[in-house]
């Protein structure tokens, strides 16, 4: 047995992601050096990208103007301790924070800096314009830092007592106004330039109405035109200007009362003719046509009368070209058969027994002119010798 048998195959595992995993020299680092991983890292890019330059220097300016004190170093190491931002609202109102600590102890420089948020919400900061200490310490978040003082700014016109200089847009005044019971009743009823729209009053003029009517009549067939109340609308009255079928093509169908009725295709649904019916002549006829049907009467069945109608009397075909009928410049093709045919010696009698061939020319029945012709044997009885002879 070879050795490759007790070798276990290894499958290669893939990489959960492809992000890059530095190490400690190629992580990003803080100012302080420490190093940035993981969420640290993207709260620091999303703080990075929404910097602004020119928020931070005009903050630096203000504080530097209303203390009287120049900042050295970049603006989150000069406020990171602090005194700085203690000794800010100190000079808008004196006493508003405690006095800060200057030791360099990390716990005590944070602890200024709470005691420097508590004073911005008695000055009236709002409470979204706070920051969290880490976000001034660590440096987190210093565009947290600097919208906080662009908003102290602001309030800073505000503060009693204080005329020093501004940051940013002035607060509007608050302005009260006093009203009668009567007046704010008339408010109350007046309607509102809302509901009147562009147009000054209530209408829904320049409106598109996109809303589906369901009326009683949706659900009949056939009176599409109609309104809801089966009057007729604009559009069921068409270009015309009135209710009318003009200009359109009829692909209904009509089930009448004899439409089961053959031969009746050319009348209408009650039995009147149409003008399908009248054809081209203007009235109800069968000019012009052709007749492919077949007459069945009672004497079709009786041979050897071809040449008569349907009831029985002659047709122009039995007439011939005599005009009447009769059987001139026929050929009788026809065999009688007579009584007396069967008796011989009469065949030239007719039907009735007696024909012109026996009548002669003399026009009637005689022997006349015929010669006495003596067929008849006359038998004489004579004795020769005693014995009878016949001569």
């Amino acid at each position: 047995m070879t050795d490759h048998h007790f070798m276990s195959t290894r499958v290669p595992t893939k990489p959960v992601s492809n992000a890059v995993h530095a190490g400690y020299d190629g992580a990003a680092k803080r100012e302080d050096g420490i190093p940035l991983y993981g969420m640290d890292k993207e709260l620091a890019d999303k703080a990075a990208a929404k910097f602004d330059p020119k928020m931070e220097r005009e903050a630096r300016e203000w504080i530097e103007a209303v203390t009287g004190e120049a900042l050295e170093g970049t603006l989150q190491e000069a406020l990171k301790s602090g005194v700085v931002l203690c000794a800010l609202v100190n000079a808008l109102k004196p006493g508003v924070c405690k006095k800060p600590s200057t030791m360099k102890m990390a716990f005590q420089q944070m602890e200024n800096i709470a005691k420097y948020l508590e004073a911005c919400s008695a000055l009236g900061v709002p409470k979204h314009d706070l920051f969290q200490t880490v976000s001034l310490y660590e440096n987190q978040d210093m565009m947290a830092v600097i919208t906080n003082i662009h908003s102290l700014g602001r309030v800073s016109g505000k503060v009693p007592g204080y005329g020093g200089p501004t940051l940013g847009a002035k607060l509007a005044d608050k302005s009260v106004r006093h009203f009668d019971e009567e007046t704010l009743r008339k408010g109350r009823a007046e309607q509102t330039f809302l509901g009147k729209g562009s147009h000054g009053n209530a209408s829904q003029a320049g409106t598109v109405d996109t809303s589906r009517n369901i009326g009683k009549m949706d659900k009949v067939r056939g009176i599409d035109g109609l309104g809801t109340d089966a009057s007729v609308t604009a559009v069921g009255m068409g270009s015309h200007g009135h209710a009318s079928q003009a200009g359109t093509f009829d692909t209904s169908r009509n089930i009448g009362k004899v439409d089961h009725v053959k031969g009746i295709g050319g009348l209408g649904t009650d039995a009147s003719v149409t003008a399908v019916g009248m054809g081209s002549h203007g009235h109800a006829s069968q000019a012009g046509t052709f007749d492919t049907s077949k007459n069945i009467s009672k004497v079709d069945h009786v041979k050897g009368i071809d040449g008569l109608g349907g009831d029985g009397t002659t047709t122009a075909v039995g007439m011939g070209s005599h005009g009447h009928a009769s059987q001139a410049g026929t050929f009788d093709t026809s065999k009688n058969i007579d009584r007396t045919t069967n008796i011989k010696g009469i065949d030239g009698l007719g039907t009735d027994g007696i024909s012109q061939i026996n009548l002669g020319s003399h026009g009637h029945a005689t022997q006349e002119g015929m010669g006495k012709m003596h067929g008849t044997r006359e038998i004489v009885h004579q004795t020769v010798g005693g014995a009878v002879a016949a001569a």
